[in-house]
């Protein structure tokens, strides 16, 4: 069976003209050749004047006249060279007339590949003849860099695994004590100012580091870099941005020098090494040049920013440590305001923020219908910082019921609104279908759907399906924390076999796993906001800890005595402490 679920957040005629559907209208479903007027609850999206589809993948780099360029990169290949008839042109000796192809993969990613030239083409500053790209990958021609950006690639977590301890000090260090005079060109100032230009007012600190880093890798004609904050101890370092220091498909990666970067942190001290060219030396075990500059906020190092060339032939220029020391000073004052400005205005917006959000999901969560045939209890704990949570037990018969755990935490007003959406197209579909093992078919429509919209958000999704008649669990889990069923004193099943979550690919059709239903059970659903309940030393309830509680003989009680017993034993842990996200439970038994 195929369920069509017109009108659920699918543009209509008017759409195209920037209307946005009522959350209130009713939406039309389809099932055996009839159709069916259900209040589903439509997720408003951007109209079509004024969106502006992101850039998926691009190179970006310095033109000849010290300009900031990209190239948008598609299903064409994307030549550098020395000739006009390629995409991105250089007039430089060092480049070969065909330098370097950067093509798309049949799975999307962009390989780039040496075109035979006479100089070599360096990624991150390991000669590559090819190899697949990376966000935040540097590619070096002759001695030009071009950085590749993919905007639909999940951002890569910044470590430290890069930075090891040293065997011997990189080349001669020139020292400047951070506290000289920096002299600057005209030149200089003027790409300094780019550092700061498009930045929004709500940026975090992280978005402005990677924004910086970004630029001045380019300007610089660097290889790689990454800026880190300090921590509360001597030695403690937070990296937030990076750039090339992904440790690459090849599993070879030059580590960053220890000593240079702490001298830099513990000495207030920028630094430069080598000096000079013939000071180079290729075996040392580290970049063959680099240069590190504190960050300063307020006349104090808060930070790092470091960056590199592991394979060349000449050092960083005097005057390019003069720019990194400056950068360092523009960059510390942007993330050090933006921390400010963010934290007052989470004090100023985030209860009425919050108080905004609980109203919405009060006015979306399912009201309770009859169950017949079966007990159940809810429980639910508001969220300091983050809610999201709605929850749901459909009823088909004596017999058979259905219970729907979504989270949208986190999420926003279009997260909740689409968790909605969801959970009035599961109850339409099943009261249409009127079976259980329909389900995935319904799932794979909803996700068909949901996959379309332009302003998805991630929304975990467990679906139960108890049928007495037949002594099945039918369920399927897109995302969300297993749900367990109590078999008898101290016996407990753990459903985990876990789905894709909604959305991500249109394509994917959800099986139902199935086990067997025993006489007596307690189904217990909930989301992760249960088991993220910390105490006052960020220790996480965890999911062993739920599970000892069931375990308990005496646990083996009524659904609403199962919640007061897990409440109970979260409430215990946390000890006072104030939780940031909900936490919703649900149990059902006979």
């Amino acid at each position: 069976m195929r369920f069509g679920f017109h009108g659920f957040g699918s543009p209509s005629a008017d759409s195209t003209r920037g209307y946005s559907p009522s959350p209130c209208r009713g939406e039309w479903l389809r099932h055996r050749g009839r159709r069916f007027h259900v209040p589903v609850l439509a997720i408003p999206r951007p109209s079509v004047s004024g969106y502006s589809p992101a850039v998926m993948a691009e190179l970006r780099y310095i033109d000849a006249d010290g300009r900031l360029r990209s190239v948008t990169l598609g299903d064409e290949p994307c030549t550098v060279g020395r000739v006009a008839s390629c995409q991105i042109a250089f007039a430089d000796d060092m480049i070969s007339r065909e330098h370097v192809r950067i093509e798309r993969e049949p799975d999307g990613r962009f390989r780039v590949r040496d075109l035979g030239s006479r100089n070599k083409t360096y990624v991150n500053g390991v000669l590559a003849p090819e190899t697949i790209l990376c966000p935040g990958d540097v590619i070096r021609v002759g001695d030009h860099v071009l950085e590749y950006v993919d905007d639909g690639a999940a951002a890569t977590e910044a470590t430290l695994n890069f930075l090891t301890p040293d065997r011997k000090d990189p080349p001669p260090l020139e020292w400047i004590k951070s506290k000289m005079p920096v002299e600057l060109t005209l030149a200089q100032l003027g790409l300094l100012s780019w550092l700061s230009s498009g930045m929004a007012m709500t940026s975090r600190p992280e978005d402005i580091a990677d924004a910086a880093l970004a630029r001045l890798v380019v300007d610089l004609k660097a290889d790689r870099g990454f800026v880190a904050l300090r921590g509360e101890g001597k030695r403690e370092l937070r990296p937030i941005a990076q750039r090339g220091l992904s440790k690459p498909l090849s599993g070879d990666l030059m580590p960053v020098s220890e000593t240079c970067v702490y001298n830099c942190l513990l000495q207030h001290v920028a630094g430069r090494y080598p000096q000079q060219a013939n000071e180079i030396d290729p075996k040392s075990g580290y970049a063959a040049a680099g240069m590190v500059a504190p960050l300063i906020f307020h006349g104090d190092v808060v930070g790092l920013i470091y960056v590199d060339r592991p394979a060349t032939k000449q050092p960083f220029a005097a005057m390019a440590l003069q720019h990194l020391i400056a950068a360092g000073a523009q960059l510390g004052a942007l993330m050090g305001e933006a921390s400010r400005r963010l934290a007052e205005s989470v004090g100023r917006q985030s209860v009425a923020w919050m108080s905004s959000l609980r109203r919405t999901q009060d006015a979306l969560t399912p009201r309770p219908h009859e169950l017949a045939g079966f007990e159940s209890a809810t429980k639910f704990v508001p969220g300091h910082l983050r809610c999201g949570d709605l929850c749901d037990v459909i009823s088909l018969d004596e017999e058979r019921c259905c219970v729907v755990i979504l989270d949208a935490g986190g999420q926003g007003v279009t997260g909740l609104a689409q968790a909605a959406g969801i959970s009035a197209a599961l109850r339409a579909a099943l009261n249409v279908a009127g079976d259980l093992d329909e389900l995935g078919a319904i799932m794979s429509s909803i996700n068909q759907t949901v996959a379309g919209q332009k302003s998805r958000q991630l929304v975990q999704c467990v679906v139960t399906g108890l049928d007495r008649s037949t002594g099945r669990i039918t369920y399927i889990n897109a995302g969300g924390s297993p749900p367990l069923v109590m078999c008898g004193p101290a016996r407990l099943v753990t459903l985990d076999h876990a789905s894709l979550l909604l959305g991500i690919d249109p394509d994917f059709g959800y099986d139902v796993s199935t086990v067997d239903l025993p006489a007596d059970f307690r189904l217990v659903a909930h989301t992760d906001g249960v088991t993220e309940v910390v105490n006052a030393g960020g220790e996480a309830f965890g999911s062993q800890r739920l599970h000892e509680v069931l375990l308990e003989r005496e646990a083996f009680a009524s659904p609403a005595e199962v919640i007061d017993r897990i409440v109970g034993a979260m409430s215990d842990h946390a000890a006072g402490h104030v939780q940031d996200d909900d936490a919703s439970l649900i149990v059902v038994g006979p």
